[in-house]
C-alpha cells in the first residue's frame, strides 16, 4: 500500500472512531441530515463530496490529505492551500472535502466561486445584505474561493481591489483561505495585486494537481 493510500485509510479509520464516539459527524459519503448545504455555499453537484468518498490517485494529493488530517492545527494557525492545475483535476472536490472536515469539526466555513463572488459584489443593492455578505467573507474561519481567475477581471478594477481587501483582512485576522485556480503562478502575478499574492505566499501551500509536482521555486520567483 502506498504512503498516500495508507494515509487516506488511516484518516478514514480515525474519522470513524471520532464519529462513533460522538466527536465528529460522518465523512464517508452519507450526508448528515442537519447539514444546510446552501448555507455553506455547497451546490447540489458537490453535496456528496467528502474526503472518504474521493479516490485520490498520485502523490500530488498528499498535501490535501495532510491538511484534512491536521485540520485543527492548520485552521488555528490561519494556514491554507492554493490548488492549481488544469480543468478536471479534482481541485474543487479536494477543497470541498477539506471544508467538510472543517465543518465536521465545528468550524465556520463558506464556499463561493469567483464568478458568484463577482456577481454578488456587483448586484447586491441592499446595504445591510451586502455588508453581511462581505463580513462573512472576511470573518469565516475557512473560506474557499473556487476558480480564481474565472471572473476575468484585471487587478486594477473594483473586484480586484475588493478581493485584495478581503484577503488582506483575512491575513490580519489569521484566517484560512483555500483557493482553486486554473492559472499558472505567472498568470496569477499578472492578474492580481502582488501584495495579495505575497500574503497568500506566506500562509498558503501551493499544490499542483494533475500536472507537475509542487515546485517551491515557483513561489520564490514571486
Amino acid at each position: 500500500m502506498s504512503n498516500l493510500r495508507a494515509a487516506i485509510e488511516q484518516f478514514k479509520r480515525l474519522a470513524e472512531e471520532a464519529r462513533t464516539s460522538g466527536q465528529m459527524k460522518p465523512v464517508n459519503g452519507e450526508q448528515p441530515k442537519s447539514l444546510n448545504f446552501e448555507y455553506y455555499g455547497i451546490g447540489k453537484r458537490y453535496q456528496g463530496v467528502t474526503l472518504g468518498a474521493l479516490e485520490f490517485e498520485g502523490a500530488e494529493y498528499a498535501p490535501v490529505v495532510a491538511f484534512a488530517e491536521n485540520i485543527k492545527q492548520r485552521l488555528e494557525n490561519g494556514l491554507g492551500l492554493i490548488l492549481k492545475g488544469p480543468v478536471g483535476t479534482g481541485k474543487t472536490c479536494a477543497a470541498i472535502a477539506i471544508m467538510r472536515v472543517a465543518i465536521d469539526n465545528k468550524y465556520s466555513a463558506f464556499f463561493i466561486s469567483m464568478m458568484s463572488l463577482l456577481d454578488k459584489l456587483m448586484t447586491l443593492r441592499d446595504k445591510e445584505e451586502a455588508y453581511e455578505f462581505e463580513q462573512r467573507l472576511r470573518t469565516t474561519k475557512l473560506l474557499v474561493l473556487d476558480d480564481l481567475g474565472g471572473e476575468y477581471r484585471s487587478k486594477n478594477d473594483f473586484t480586484g481591489s475588493k478581493l485584495m481587501s478581503i484577503i488582506g483582512e483575512r491575513y490580519e485576522r489569521q484566517l484560512s483561505t483555500i483557493i482553486t485556480t486554473n492559472l499558472t503562478i505567472e498568470q496569477l502575478k499578472a492578474e492580481y495585486d502582488e501584495r495579495m499574492i505575497d500574503r497568500l505566499r506566506s500562509t498558503n501551500q501551493l499544490v499542483t494537481l494533475g500536472g507537475e509536482s509542487l515546485r517551491r521555486a515557483e513561489w520564490r520567483e514571486i
